[in-house]
């Protein structure tokens, strides 16, 4: 069973259960989940949002490092030289003044640096034009940019997937204390039916997380090989949180 066959049934698994619990609550209740997980999305932005930046002080002492080295690192590659055995470039000119002799090759470096951490070609796209935008906006050097980018990307999208969970969870139990059961009378088909087309659309939601998160995981599953994966693809490309997740 090779790794797209493991993601297909995954998802397909997703869509299956919750349409079945879509089923056993009914098209209100249904409803109401569908708009719990929206409003845990809206949330977690807004979280994000106000409280995400505050982070980034803490968090770039101890990524700075290792960043101005995969920038350095790509910005060599880019230029044509290789490391050594020991992983070295002999390189009597700093990558500082490669750029300045040779302008124009900052927006690549930036974004084969965000590649080689295992973001996705469209993620990594989006935080390389913000790059370029700081740099432009600030006067910084491309591995300052980076490292201040990054810092945002973390603390942001990692706040928000923090968030989401936490606001889900709490607003499920919520919703679920009075364990009341809505149902539309005499028309029982319409809640079957109703409630398994709202439950696949929540499942659709879920997915769409799911596929979210993957975006930042290329080093363990890359984009080719989701992107090879039929109901992935699709959700890559209409991309329903679009909406939603915006740094």
């Amino acid at each position: 069973m090779n790794v797209n066959t493991i993601i297909n049934i995954v998802l397909i698994a997703i869509l299956v259960i919750c349409g079945w619990q879509g089923y056993k609550k009914g098209i209100i209740m249904g409803i109401i989940e569908v708009l719990v997980i929206i409003l845990s999305l809206y949330g977690a932005q807004l979280l994000s949002d106000t409280y995400s930046y505050e982070v980034i002080p803490v968090l770039k002492p101890f990524i700075s490092g290792y960043m101005e080295n995969q920038v350095e690192t790509t910005g060599y590659t880019v230029f044509g030289y290789q490391p050594d055995e020991n992983g070295a470039f002999n390189v009597s000119r700093s990558l500082a003044d490669l750029l300045a002799e040779q302008p124009g090759h900052e927006e690549e470096v930036a974004r084969q640096t965000f590649q080689s951490l295992g973001l996705y070609d469209s993620m990594a796209d989006t935080l390389t034009a913000r790059t370029m935008e700081y740099i432009n906006d600030n006067a910084a050097s491309l591995s300052s940019a980076v490292v201040t980018i990054s810092c945002q990307a973390v603390t942001w999208y990692g706040g928000f997937l923090l968030a989401f969970i936490i606001l889900f969870a709490v607003l499920t139990v919520i919703v679920n204390l009075p364990n009341l059961s809505f149902k539309i009378p005499y028309v029982g088909i319409v809640n079957d039916i109703g409630g398994i087309a709202i439950g696949v659309f929540a499942g659709l939601l879920f997915c769409s997380i799911l596929v979210w998160v993957c975006q930042f995981a290329g080093l363990l599953l890359s984009e080719q090989t989701l992107r090879g994966t039929g109901l992935a693809a699709f959700l890559m490309d209409r991309n329903l949180l679009a909406n939603y997740i915006t740094l």
